[in-house]
């Protein structure tokens, strides 16, 4: 998406889900989770991230032939499995190849978002390529056929992996995330009449989202997923979230925390990848009453200190190319690592 044509309130729905994560990780790193403010947290944060790649998938352009196939995931390897990778040898230099092993196997010792949001779009990329090939024989209706049986197919087979117990890429974590990613993108995909349902409906809409969000966050306990009816509540509840949030950005106008959070939105991955090393930087072993006014503070200060070191990081980690992508995933658009990156 051109810098032009890009959309405000997307840019601004990712702004959110990153401050989301920023605030939910100094929660759980600093072992103060409660059981409301985090409870919202913790099923908004990820799912609205999938849901906007989804989303941002489902309006884009279709693939349509194996060279575009071939393009676009070498695209979409190289912005989520270098940071993926080169994070966990960053971190473990020592071991590298034994700790990616080990990453491999449980990808929440790592940067598991990468992982398996490449995961979520690949599926998605070969159904699109089996469902083109299919149109050029059957007709559209035949390649929307082949589209849905080549997917769901590969979402069984994902199934299939947690029934048996299969822990290479963490089949568990795409499973979760899928029904937010394929929501995504056939939004994307009908964008223009979701647009052009009645405001009434789109208000709504939201906020009974936004209620029924809250209502359930101070009712029941949403962390507990230990049977598949507690999950599918949690899952329940992280629509209602994701639906809530883009409601009331899509009701903000284009002011400046608006904007702040479109701006924000531009640095997602940095700040995802970034940021939580410095959770617990005030952290002295101390206890605070939960939703005290010291909660509240050392909450505050924990998070402007780790996003100040995180911006310093980034500043300068990003004016160098070859660490811009390594780091961060983002390829130099003239192909050359050394040097500035131009502002």
């Amino acid at each position: 998406m051109s810098q032009k044509s890009r959309s405000l309130t997307i840019d601004a729905t990712k702004g959110m889900a990153i401050l989301l994560v920023m605030v939910g990780h100094v929660l759980v790193w600093n072992h103060m989770e409660d059981g409301i403010i985090y409870d919202v947290i913790k099923v908004i944060q990820m799912p609205l991230f999938i849901l906007v790649s989804g989303y941002l998938c489902g309006m884009g352009r279709k693939i349509s032939s194996l060279s575009a196939y071939d393009a676009k995931l070498k695209k979409r390897a190289l912005s989520y499995l270098t940071p993926f990778f080169f994070w966990i040898v960053l971190q473990h230099p020592l071991h590298p190849a034994a700790n990616i092993v080990e990453t491999l196997f449980g990808l929440d010792k790592g940067l598991w978002f990468l992982m398996t949001l490449f995961l979520l779009t690949l599926m998605v990329y070969t159904a699109e390529l089996a469902g083109a090939v299919a149109e050029r024989s059957f007709g559209a209706l035949g390649g929307k056929i082949v589209f849905w049986a080549v997917y769901l197919g590969l979402a069984a087979a994902v199934l299939l992996e947690t029934l048996v117990g299969v822990e290479f890429l963490s089949p568990g974590l795409t499973r979760l995330y899928l029904p937010f990613y394929l929501a995504g993108y056939l939004a994307g995909e009908q964008k223009e009449r979701l647009k052009a349902l009645p405001e009434m409906v789109k208000n709504a809409g939201g906020a009974l989202a936004l209620v029924g969000l809250l209502t359930m966050a101070v009712l029941l306990d949403l962390q507990d997923v230990t049977t598949l009816l507690l999950l599918g509540r949690q899952i329940i509840a992280s629509f209602l979230g994701c639906a809530a949030v883009c409601w009331l950005l899509w009701k903000c106008g284009p002011n400046r925390f608006k904007k702040f959070l479109a701006w924000l939105g531009g640095y997602t991955l940095e700040i995802y990848v970034v940021h939580f090393h410095f959770a617990t930087v005030l952290n002295r072993g101390q206890v605070y009453a939960q939703y005290s006014a010291r909660w509240f503070l050392f909450v505050l200060a924990s998070f402007i200190a780790m996003s100040a070191i995180t911006a310093a990081i980034i500043a300068v980690t990003k004016r160098v190319r070859l660490l811009d992508f390594l780091l961060y995933g983002k390829w130099p658009a003239e192909g050359r690592f050394f040097g500035k990156v131009q502002e």
